[in-house]
């Protein structure tokens, strides 16, 4: 009965205990509970990681992704896999728990009304083409475009729309015939109603114009060492009856080192006898038509299939370069070349860029050239894009010398703020105290807080190690032969400074840039800022990179 009491008032302590927990435990349940519900288990999906996925690429495939909505998805998901140490090193076969649906696809959806539908823009859309494909409407243009924007506030621009971003459409009726849309636009004020020459604009300004498309493809065949001519005249000379002359301004001539020449025919302005002509006498010449409907990328790649040794082809998974350090990077397309060997090897990547804040840092860029691979981005409207040159303000990157393990450990622990002396004199014995002298010669001899210690190569007797620990001395062991890892290990733990030695890798979506990765082994050592110490010599640009956004800092052997 006592127990059974005793028991009961324990209860009643507990109960009240757990009411009266202070504010701030409260508002910690609160916050546990909302991340739990971001990521319920009721809407998550499985998938397999195949070889040569990344995370952020995989994220980039789900529903409804845009590029903002990238980091939110990678915490989720890191949530969802607590069994995964890290998310930047997958392998093919693993199994992801991935969220079911994308946020703000759901929350599109969620808020549609009754007499609307959701619609994933792709690329090259713009609002004329989906109203004419999706709703089949062609008229009335420009007061559909006005309704669609009154449905999506978030679109302040109709000439500015994105891949992946969801959007609400209005839907046609049961038996398919077209919308009212006057009707439907009563809802809009009066004075947001656009003006009459409004609608001109919006369907120029909806794509680029054909001069910035030539400017794109211009550079971009450029940098495949290929001659591009817009102006002036090309001259075609025929046997026994005279030249054709070609006005490159209205034609482009375009010459490849593989010894093709194209013919850029703009709105079908060759004569067909003409055409007839070139093919029957100049086998490496080829005329490729340009519609007005085509894009940047349909050009090319009608250019691309003219030539002999290049290909162009869409990248669904990340672009390696680099061997030392690979950077991967998410690209759209690759412009491959293929060597005498039959092997095709990468010359140009070209990524499509919604907004700027989705531009890869120059340093990326100017590596991945360094390497071999030009990347190429570009505006659906305005052309070429890219970020300004990055300017950080390095100091030299400091080497430490891996020829003796003495000359290693000096400079190691000197960078590290530690008062250090090679080959010092260590008095075991004094004639003073002891009636003789003897010391020892240790490779370093460290002083720091108070404390010495020695770094030591050779076999010490046992007296000795136990009179200098007696003193106080901290006692490191090396061996001449250990390498800078092991002696880092070794040393490190020793003087209390916090290391890991292993691969480490930096993802730009971490850091709300674009979508690229890269990392490489070495130790990491913890003191003010993150030093990373590696057998490699690390490129200026990236290290500048790795400073600004990482706060860390580099040294090599």
């Amino acid at each position: 009965m006592i127990k059974r009491d005793t028991l009961v008032i324990i209860a009643v302590f507990m109960l009240a205990a757990f009411l009266c927990q202070p504010s701030w435990a409260k508002e910690d349940t609160a916050q546990i509970s909302l991340k739990k519900t971001a990521v319920s288990k009721q809407n998550v999906r499985l998938y397999k990681v195949k070889k040569g996925d990344v995370i952020s690429a995989i994220i980039r495939k789900m529903p409804g992704i845009t590029e903002s909505d990238i980091p939110d998805n990678y915490r989720i998901i890191r949530q969802l896999n607590p069994e995964i140490e890290d998310l930047n090193k997958l392998y093919a076969g693993q199994i992801l728990k991935l969220p079911g649906k994308s946020s703000s696809a759901a929350a599109t959806n969620a808020n549609a009304p009754a007499g609307t539908k959701t619609y994933r823009i792709k690329k090259g859309d713009s609002l004329i083409t989906i109203i004419e494909r999706e709703l089949k409407i062609r008229t009335e243009h420009l007061k559909t475009v006005k309704l669609i924007k009154s449905m999506n506030p978030r679109i302040s621009n109709a000439n500015k729309i994105y891949a992946g971003q969801v959007i609400k459409l209005p839907v046609k009726t049961d038996a398919g015939q077209e919308l009212n849309i006057a009707e439907q636009v009563k809802v809009i004020p009066a004075e947001s109603q656009p003006q009459p020459q409004e609608a001109t604009k919006i369907k120029e300004n909806i794509a680029m114009s054909p001069a910035v498309k030539l400017a794109v493809i211009k550079q971009i065949l450029t940098q495949m060492n290929a001659s591009v001519l817009s102006s002036g005249n090309y001259y075609l000379p025929i046997a026994k009856t005279g030249q054709v002359t070609i006005d490159c301004a209205k034609i482009p001539v375009i010459e490849f080192d593989d010894k093709t020449t194209v013919f850029l025919d703009w709105e079908n302005r060759l004569h067909d006898n003409l055409k007839k002509l070139i093919r029957e006498n100049w086998k490496n010449f080829s005329i490729v038509k340009v519609d007005k409907k085509d894009d940047v990328i349909a050009i090319l790649r009608k250019i691309i299939a003219a030539t002999k040794d290049y290909s162009m082809t869409k990248r669904d998974t990340p672009l390696s370069t680099g061997s030392v350090l690979p950077v991967e990077v998410v690209v759209d397309w690759q412009i491959a070349k293929t060597d005498s060997r039959q092997n095709r090897t990468s010359i140009q990547a070209l990524r499509f860029v919604p907004e700027n804040n989705s531009l890869l840092p120059k340093a990326i860029k100017n590596y991945a050239r360094k390497n071999g691979l030009i990347i190429t981005e570009i505006d659906a409207e305005k052309g070429l894009a890219g970020r300004p040159e990055e300017i950080y303000s390095l100091s030299p990157l400091p080497v430490f010398p891996a020829t003796t393990a003495k000359d290693f450990t000096h400079a190691l622990v000197t960078h590290l703020g530690f008062t250090a002396n090679k080959d010092a004199d260590v008095k075991v014995f004094n004639v003073e105290k002891d009636g003789f002298n003897l010391s020892i010669k240790s490779d370093v001899l460290i002083e720091h807080a108070d404390k010495k210690y020695i770094i030591y190569s050779r076999s010490l007797p046992e007296q000795f190690i136990n009179i200098f620990k007696q003193r106080g001395y901290g006692l490191i062991s090396v061996d001449s032969s250990d390498s800078p890892k092991i002696i880092m290990e070794k040393i490190l733990p020793a003087l209390a400074i916090p290391s890991t030695y292993g691969y480490f890798t930096f993802s730009g979506v971490d850091k709300n840039q674009a979508p690229f990765t890269f990392g490489f082994t070495g130790m990491k050592i913890k003191t003010d800022r993150d030093l990373y110490v590696v057998d490699f010599a690390i490129d200026d640009g990236l290290r500048g990179l790795i400073s600004e956004l990482w706060q860390a800092g580099f040294a090599r052997y």
